[in-house]
C-alpha cells in the first residue's frame, strides 16, 4: 500500500453568491465580470426579487434597492462608492398617465411589482410635493394593460426605457421630478454585502469589491463597446443613441450630494410610514 501523504489540505475557495439586476442600467457593473472570477455564482432577476433573496440569505452581495438597505440595515454593509442613481432625469423610472399629474388627486395608480425604491419615491412625490392622497395597487402586466384599467402607472427598468405608446400619454420621469423639487440626486440602488458573510470572508469581499470597481470603470470609459458587445447593437440601430445617452447620464458613484439625496429620501420614507428611521450608513471597510 502506498504511503499516505500527509500535510495541510488546499484551501477551498468560497463561492460568492452575487445578485445581478436584469436591467440595462446594471451592464457597466456586470459586463465581462463573470470572466474575472469563476468562483462567483450569479442570481439574475429584477430588483424586488433580488431584495428578497438578499434578505433571505440566498445571496451574499448584490445591488439592492436603496429602500431595502434601510428596511434591513442591521443585516447589511454598503460597498463604498457604488450606486445606481441619477442627477436629473433617468429615463427608466416613469409615471405614465392618461392625464396630467395635477389631475391625479385621489386616483388609483398601479405600481410595477418589480419596484421598491421607485414605488416609494412616487408615493413621496404625490403625498409631499403634490399634497395628494392616492390608492395604489401592484401589477406585473405591460404598461398598456396597466393603463387600460387605471389612470396612471409606474413603469421601471428596460420596460420604461423602451416604452413607445401607440397613442398619446403623459410621461413623467420620477428622478427629474425629485431633482426639480429637492435639487438633489436620487439613489435607486446601493451595493451591499450581508454582514455575516463579510465577517467570515472579508478577503473575498475585498477582492470582489476591487474587481467590481475596476470592471465598472473600464466599462464606463468605453460605453460604445459596452453597448455593442453586451446588447449586440451597432451605430446603425435606432436604439443605440438612446441607450448610450441613458448610460452616460446615470450616476454610479456615491459622492456627498448622492448621500444627501439618499438620506433625504430615507427621512421622507420614514415620515410616510413605509420604512424605519436610518440609524447610520454602515460601510464595508476594504
Amino acid at each position: 500500500m502506498a504511503n499516505e501523504v500527509k500535510g495541510p489540505r488546499p484551501a477551498v475557495k468560497t463561492i460568492t453568491r452575487v445578485g445581478k439586476i436584469r436591467f440595462i442600467n446594471s451592464l457597466p457593473f456586470f459586463h465581462n465580470f463573470n470572466q474575472l472570477d469563476p468562483s462567483l455564482e450569479f442570481f439574475s432577476s429584477f430588483p424586488s426579487r433580488i431584495n428578497l433573496a438578499m434578505h433571505q440569505g440566498k445571496i451574499d452581495i448584490a445591488p439592492i434597492s436603496s429602500l431595502e438597505y434601510v428596511n434591513h440595515q442591521k443585516e447589511y454593509l454598503l460597498l463604498p462608492d457604488l450606486v445606481i442613481g441619477s442627477r436629473d432625469f433617468s429615463g427608466s423610472v416613469l409615471l405614465i398617465s392618461r392625464e396630467k399629474i395635477e389631475g391625479l388627486k385621489d386616483a388609483e395608480i398601479v405600481l410595477s411589482r418589480q419596484s421598491l425604491s421607485s414605488a416609494v419615491l412616487l408615493r413621496i412625490l404625490l403625498r409631499f410635493k403634490y399634497k395628494f392622497e392616492n390608492r395604489f395597487v401592484t401589477s406585473s402586466k405591460s404598461p398598456e394593460e396597466m393603463l387600460a384599467k387605471h389612470a396612471a402607472a409606474l413603469v421601471i427598468g428596460d420596460a420604461a426605457l423602451r416604452y413607445h405608446p401607440k397613442e398619446f400619454v403623459y410621461k413623467y420621469d420620477l428622478s427629474e421630478l425629485w431633482w426639480n423639487w429637492t435639487e438633489k440626486p436620487f439613489c435607486f440602488a446601493v451595493w451591499a454585502v450581508r454582514k455575516a458573510f463579510a465577517a467570515k470572508h472579508s478577503d473575498e469581499v475585498q477582492a470582489f469589491y476591487r474587481m467590481l470597481k475596476e470592471n465598472l470603470n473600464r466599462n464606463l470609459t468605453d460605453i460604445e463597446n459596452l453597448i455593442k458587445d453586451s446588447l449586440g447593437l451597432s451605430f446603425m440601430d435606432a436604439e443605440f443613441p438612446k441607450i448610450f445617452g441613458y448610460l452616460f447620464n446615470l450616476s454610479y458613484g456615491f459622492d456627498d450630494s448622492m448621500k444627501e439625496g439618499l438620506e433625504l429620501f430615507y427621512r421622507l420614507a420614514t415620515r410616510l410610514g413605509v420604512s424605519p428611521r436610518l440609524k447610520r450608513l454602515e460601510f464595508f471597510k476594504p
